[in-house]
């Protein structure tokens, strides 16, 4: 071969690599390296058959490539692959390269319509990759049977090795696209977006969903600190601001929750959770995942919207059945007693003064009024007698439990909570249940004071206190505070400073609180704000005389 001939064959078989490597798929490879083998040496007929497993393909018959080949590209198109028994035990079984001339009927490429007489030429070899055959390339020819030469085959050998290499990294970028697809599909699914945070450099980069969440365009990346922040509901920036402030100071692992706002006005709560670690350039990345979480707020707080209407309306309920009872009551000794006035008004104005009959008269508006106020008495009776069931409880975490109750409450009033727990002994005997009641009233008094507040002031503060054997238990608002004329009076039956209130929510705590042995007051908060503090002993000295 002349130096002309050998540099004009290396431009081609390079050319032909490179129109193999760019191939990213199996049936895509398979056609391009068809296509190139035939085009160099001029066969008429071929097929390439590959596998999508690396596993040895130990059988080719008329029925490999529907049960074990995964990819399959033949010229004709329509040709039936059937590689005959002692090409397969050559190629397959011994890895050997076959060139050979045999009859038409010796053909792998079966066609029902082809003649069965003459010659052809055949080149079988086998596709290997790291001694794996991983697949077989059969070419034909029947007009030249010298057609495939020494030449011919070493070309169209090196085009089958570099086959077989770029068949790997296909069956690797394969992989890898059916891993990030379902990584994608999941991340859809449950509404989550991984994400990387660059500390020094404030950039971030994310997954397909994170820039859903955050209504980030895609073709931005990595995402400026600053475009972040702009998604940020503002009222909940500077908590978010705080928490990750803390986590890199600590290298602690970052949780929190938060409200994003889409370019629309559509408002998201996600929570956001991650650990750090240092990133590819040496610096401290924080690395997470970030969840949106509004369906689930939206489900809870339709569950808080129906609790309220159902607490509303038994309420409503029972005030009215109370009330309807407090009326039939009373309404029959009224009625005697204004008709016994009546009557007696009626003895004194004759002449002479009926004063046996008026005395009568006023001796039944004296029974009328006792029953009046054997009514009234019955009713005091019934606020005031519960039942109290001692039983030894920890009173954080009843208290935890009630804010946890409160939790949409809080969120829905802008509040924000801060819990500071003696943990040191802070278990006592009293009715649980009743005194999540007395905590849960003064929680939600201390939300309602709040709500003329001004947005980021409303904080809650509950704390526990454990001395001498006694509990304090204290729920501090930033309201408008109670009027020293009312600090008193704010506890006494039927008074409020509310415009709906009954007056009955701060009697009924201060009751259950004695009953208990404890007590119950109020005080400033500092500058602003109410405090209410309650105490109980730890221990219940005689349970059945205050049952009583």
């Amino acid at each position: 071969m002349s130096r002309a001939d050998e540099t004009n064959e290396l431009e081609l078989v390079a050319k032909a690599f490179q129109v193999i490597s760019r191939e990213i798929s199996y049936q895509g490879l398979a056609k391009a390296l068809l296509g190139e083998a035939l085009s160099y040496s001029c066969a008429t007929r071929g097929a390439i058959l590959l596998s999508g497993q690396r596993d040895l393909l130990a059988k080719a018959d008329a029925s490999f490539p529907r049960e074990r080949a995964n990819f399959l590209a033949s010229v004709p198109q329509n040709a039936q692959f059937s590689l005959p028994v002692d090409l397969a035990e050559e190629v397959l079984g011994r890895k050997e390269t076959v060139v050979r001339v045999a009859g038409v009927a010796s053909s792998a490429l079966v066609e029902p319509t082809r003649p069965s007489c003459g010659k052809i030429a055949q080149l079988c070899l086998p596709l290997v990759h790291q001694n794996w055959a991983i697949g077989v390339m059969y070419l034909e020819s029947g007009d030249n049977v010298d057609i495939f030469n020494s030449q011919c085959v070493r070309v169209i050998s090196m085009l089958a090795t570099q086959a077989a290499t770029s068949f790997e990294s296909v069956r690797l970028f394969e992989a890898l696209r059916e891993t990030n697809m379902w990584m994608v599909r999941g991340q859809q699914i449950g509404g989550m977006g991984s994400y990387r945070w660059n500390t020094r450099t404030l950039l971030s980069r994310g997954s397909r969903e994170s820039y859903r969440i955050f209504d980030f365009d895609l073709d931005v990346n990595p995402v400026p600190f600053e475009m972040f922040i702009s998604r940020i509901h503002p009222e909940d920036y500077p908590a978010l601001e705080r928490a990750l402030s803390e986590a890199i100071s600590t290298k602690s692992p970052f949780a929190h929750e938060y409200r994003v706002i889409h370019r629309d006005g559509k408002c998201l709560h996600v929570v956001a959770v991650g650990q750090f670690d240092e990133g590819p350039t040496g610096d401290l990345e924080l690395e997470g995942i970030v969840t949106d979480i509004s369906q689930r707020k939206a489900a809870e707080q339709a569950l808080a919207d129906a609790r309220n209407e159902l607490a509303h309306a038994s309420g409503l309920t029972s005030l009215g059945e109370l009330a309807g009872s407090i009326i039939h009551e009373i309404d029959q000794p009224l009625t005697g007693i204004l008709t016994s006035a009546e009557a007696c008004a009626r003895w004194l104005d004759k002449d002479p003064v009926e004063a046996a009959e008026a005395r009568k008269s006023i001796a039944r508006i004296i029974r009328q009024a006792r029953r009046a106020a054997e009514v009234v008495t019955g009713v005091r009776s019934l606020v005031r007698g519960t039942q109290i069931r001692f039983a030894e409880f920890d009173i954080n975490d009843a208290v935890a439990e009630v804010v946890l109750l409160s939790k949409r409450e809080i969120e829905r009033a802008g509040v924000v909570i801060r819990t500071e727990f003696d943990r040191s002994a802070s278990r006592l005997e009293g009715d649980r249940v009743q005194i999540q009641q007395v905590a849960l009233n003064l929680v939600r008094n201390a939300i309602e004071a709040m709500t003329e507040v001004a947005q980021g002031n409303r904080i809650l503060t509950i704390s526990s206190c454990v001395a001498d054997d006694m509990i304090w238990v204290t729920i501090a608002d930033t309201g408008a505070g109670v009027d020293p004329a009312d600090r008193d009076r704010v506890f006494e039956t039927l008074y409020t400073t509310k415009r709906a209130g009954l007056g009955l929510g701060l009697s009924i705590c201060r009751k259950i609180v004695k009953l208990h042995g404890g007590q119950l007051w109020v005080e400033e908060n500092g500058r602003c704000g109410a405090k209410f503090t309650f105490s109980l002993p730890r221990r219940q000295a005689v349970q059945a005389s205050r049952n009583q």
